[in-house]
């Protein structure tokens, strides 16, 4: 069970306070854990006398509480409203002190779990058969979920149903996957259950749009423990890398959209934080897409800008709930939490090498080109283009997405707030791309499908505001500077 010592960082307030209570009142306390067992802390140990109270610390259950005693009934009494007061104090501390716990637990292993699955995206690259990618996977996958064996079974190209055996032979394969199906009632979602001898199966469904064409399944012994919720988590995440793959191939042959439906998958997860940023990140990807087009950024280089996108909260896992979905004014200390998440985006990407430039974006998105952003304070040309980009698209979803402290604003009123930010906030190429890119007939296909709840002032003038916002913004664009070439700013950076 887990107690104050497993989760106080510093018991020195504790401490003091029992010290406080010997001195001024004559009362002896001790910390009890939720199973009643004495908590040795400095300066605090068990008295048998005869008044005896206990204080809970209502931090939440196993946490226990202060026991409290005296030589006279009276004294508990006079001192009582003291007691209460600082178990009280104590049980803030040890709330604090979960959610700090619990935030470091999810960081490791969002850490972990992305450090995985770009390995596994690196030793896929390039495979181009369902058996040989499927089989890398069942490799990769059973040992970090301390599998004993398992197996695959899916459809290929034309259909043809394939069966990939790890650990096993082959000729058990056929029986293995009739007692999986029998198991496990519903299809279409990862689940953990048990065949008839008590071995533990993890299924894990391989899905294309119109449903399920396979599944893998691992399995451990009867003699050993069950698969955990955190494996089955774990594995359904690698699913929604799995699933699309396995498509690419049947359909074109190809791994080349790995990468990206790894870091859709792990952005979803951070969006999911938070309801009112529910596709935040895929939409700030679609619009650094199109602006990174009209500024020119190479074909090539058009997925890093993606991935840079997607990742560009990751850092937000980090941050507490509770802040995030504050629905009034932040203080100034929550504010300062919020801005330390592009830091811990740093630090989560780290382990992972990626190339500079999808780093650099993903941190740098809250630059400022005056220089009075963070977390670096940089400015003009020392944010990356990439980082200035994404910085465009994301205060642009967020002014016309619905938060919890206002409405969504309207895209005209927006984009006149992007304008009036020229050269402070933002960089005036970006912003003029991206008014290009609203003009252009591709985008206006996609306004339905990235944000159908966009709402505009007038949406029959839309393309007026569009065609005037955007001559008021080039007029002066022939006394700037030589275009730059993104391709070659990236290759310099």
């Amino acid at each position: 069970m887990s107690g104050i010592r497993d989760t106080m960082v510093d018991t020195s307030f504790v401490e003091e306070f029992a010290a406080y209570l010997h001195k001024e009142h004559g009362v002896r306390a001790w910390v009890v854990d939720g199973d009643e067992s004495f908590v040795p802390l400095g300066g605090m140990e068990p008295i048998d006398l005869p008044h005896v109270k206990f204080f809970p610390f209502g931090a939440g259950n196993g946490f226990g509480g202060l026991r409290c005693a005296a030589d006279g009934e009276s004294a508990l009494l006079r001192a009582e409203p003291h007691i209460l007061l600082g178990v009280k104090g104590i049980g803030h501390l040890l709330a604090r002190d979960t959610e700090l716990l619990q935030t470091s637990d999810e960081m490791l292993q969002l850490s972990g779990q992305m450090s995985f699955l770009f390995n596994l995206a690196r030793k896929t690259i390039g495979v181009n058969e369902i058996y040989e990618f499927c089989r890398i996977v069942l490799k990769e996958i059973a040992p970090a979920i301390q599998a004993d064996y398992g197996m695959v079974h899916t459809k290929g190209r034309r259909d043809q149903a394939i069966d990939i055996p790890c650990n096993i032979g082959r000729e058990e394969l056929a029986g293995l996957r009739a007692k999986v199906l029998e198991r496990i009632p519903v299809k279409n979602a990862t689940a953990i259950s048990s065949l008839a001898d008590g071995t533990s199966v993890l299924y894990c469904p391989i899905k294309e749009k119109d449903g399920p064409i396979g599944f893998l399944a691992f399995f451990k012994s009867p003699e050993k423990r069950f698969f955990t919720s955190y494996e089955k988590k774990f594995v359904s995440i690698i699913e929604h890398t799995i699933s699309p793959t396995v498509e690419t191939i049947r359909l074109y042959g190809s791994l080349r959209d790995l990468y990206l439906n790894t870091v859709k998958a792990l952005a979803a997860a951070i969006d999911a934080k938070d309801q009112y940023t529910h596709g935040h990140s895929f939409r700030v990807a679609r619009f650094s897409n199109a602006i990174g087009r009209h500024l020119g950024v190479p074909e090539k280089l058009l997925d890093d800008l993606d991935i840079a996108a997607y990742m560009h909260d990751l850092g937000k896992i980090g941050v507490p709930e509770s802040i995030l979905g504050k629905p009034g004014k932040l203080t100034e200390e929550e504010f300062h939490e919020i801005k330390k998440h592009p830091l811990l985006t740093n630090k989560i990407l780290e382990p992972i090498h990626l190339p500079s430039l999808i780093v650099d974006a993903a941190v740098q998105h809250h630059e400022r080109v005056d220089g009075k952003g963070y977390p670096f304070g940089l400015k003009g040309d020392q944010i990356s283009l990439f980082g200035r980009i994404i910085a465009v698209a994301d205060v642009f979803d967020a002014l016309t997405s619905k938060r919890p402290y206002r409405e969504a604003m309207t895209v005209e009123k927006a984009l006149g707030i992007l304008c009036e930010d020229i050269d402070k906030a933002f960089d005036p190429k970006a912003v003029r791309a991206f008014v290009s890119a609203l003009q252009s007939e591709e985008m206006e296909r996609e306004w339905l499908e990235i944000m159908p709840d966009l709402q505009f002032a007038d949406l029959r003038h839309l393309g007026r505001f569009l065609v005037d916002l955007h001559r008021i913004l080039h007029r002066n664009a022939a006394a700037e500077a030589p275009k730059e070439t993104p391709g070659k700013e990236i290759a310099n950076a």
